[in-house]
């Protein structure tokens, strides 16, 4: 399975415990739920299945031992049987998006594509603002190779539910692919920072390290093409400002772009953004970064996304000699989160 379809294993894994903690026919049922988490917790399916279709046999009527079987079924990658499971389930009131979302990528593991987005499509009926199904729903169209659909589904995710970081990640990845520099920084950026998963990180950063010098080339060619204005080339007042800004500090990094060169100039960018269009044209990254300048920890936080980037050894020696910055950064950014707003959808308005 490739890495793009990965996405949400973190978020199937993640423990069911909340939802499990009404009332128990018994102490057996309860133990035995208990048990199959720990099973999958160490990756055993097989016996987790058997201890849910047991407790199953004891209480028949309680939906959340369905549920997880119906994730266990699909974790162990037998998706017929995830799909017997699943479907049955979405018909009732208990039905939550992920139930939802099982059941489309259990079927686009099968290839019944057509299946897949009607689960879809019933999920974002009684759920419209999951961007659990946003993301699902991006995911199908990119495997049809249609590519324009799947970023649109990423960006009605990331305005319907901010918080839901897997959508900024794929956002990121499709804007980048297509030429969209910007918006591929702005994705990849804010994914950085409010995912708790770590595995794709890496990748990311060095997407963001690379998307700086693509983004001030196509700016440059935009500012000298005979012909065309910015203007014409982008309506959206939102974008035009940040390639005028950029423009205008493209002396910063004439000498190329390196992890202080990008500190700089984007140190830069958030002072001329806040002065003059902080107040009409806010931004949940744009303001969190105006937080860490003023707080001293700029310098660290470009270190952290651009450093290993730009060169394992240097950052690694950078690290040396600064043994706990990166820590104590990451310590700050817990206490003080980027928060994102439904607001930040620019790219879908013409603000």
């Amino acid at each position: 399975m490739s890495g793009f379809f990965k996405v949400l294993f973190f978020y199937f894994l993640f423990p069911a415990c909340a939802f499990a903690q009404d009332a128990w026919p018994s102490p057996e049922v309860a133990q035995m739920y208990h048990h199959a988490q720990d099973y999958v917790a160490l990756g055993n399916y097989k016996d987790a299945i058997i201890t849910y279709r047991q407790a199953i046999a004891l209480a028949p009527a309680k939906f959340v031992l369905y549920k997880e079987l119906g994730k266990t079924l699909y974790l162990s990658g037998n998706y017929k049987d995830a799909v017997q499971t699943l479907q049955p389930l979405t018909e009732k009131p208990e039905a939550d998006a992920a139930c939802f979302q099982l059941l489309a990528e259990s079927r686009r593991m099968l290839n019944e594509i057509k299946n897949a987005h009607t689960a879809v499509n019933k999920g974002l009926s009684r759920f419209p603002a999951s961007g659990l199904l946003y993301n699902e729903q991006g995911a199908l169209y990119e495997l049809e190779q249609y590519h324009e659909r799947a970023l649109d589904s990423w960006q009605q995710g990331i305005q319907k539910d901010p918080s839901f970081a897997p959508n900024y990640a794929a956002a990121a990845k499709a804007c980048f692919a297509s030429g969209d520099a910007i918006w591929g920084l702005l994705y990849g950026e804010i994914y950085l920072n409010i995912s708790t998963d770590t595995a794709g990180h890496e990748e990311l950063k060095m997407m963001l390290f690379t998307g700086y010098k693509t983004m001030f080339d196509n700016i440059a060619d935009e500012a000298t093409e005979p012909g065309i204005t910015r203007k014409q080339k982008n309506t959206r007042p939102f974008e035009t400002i940040i390639k005028e800004t950029y423009l205008s500090l493209t002396p910063v990094v004439s000498d190329g772009i390196t992890t202080e060169n990008l500190t700089m100039v984007r140190t830069r960018f958030i002072m001329d953004w806040m002065r003059k269009y902080g107040k009409t044209h806010p931004f949940s990254l744009f303001s969190y970064q105006d937080y860490l300048i003023r707080n001293g920890l700029f310098d660290i936080y470009n270190e952290w996304l651009f450093g290993k980037a730009e060169s394992p050894a240097e950052y690694k020696a950078w690290n040396e000699f600064h043994p706990v910055e990166i820590d104590i950064f990451l310590q700050k950014k817990k206490e003080h989160p980027l928060l994102p707003v439904a607001a930040d959808a620019y790219n879908r308005s013409d603000k």
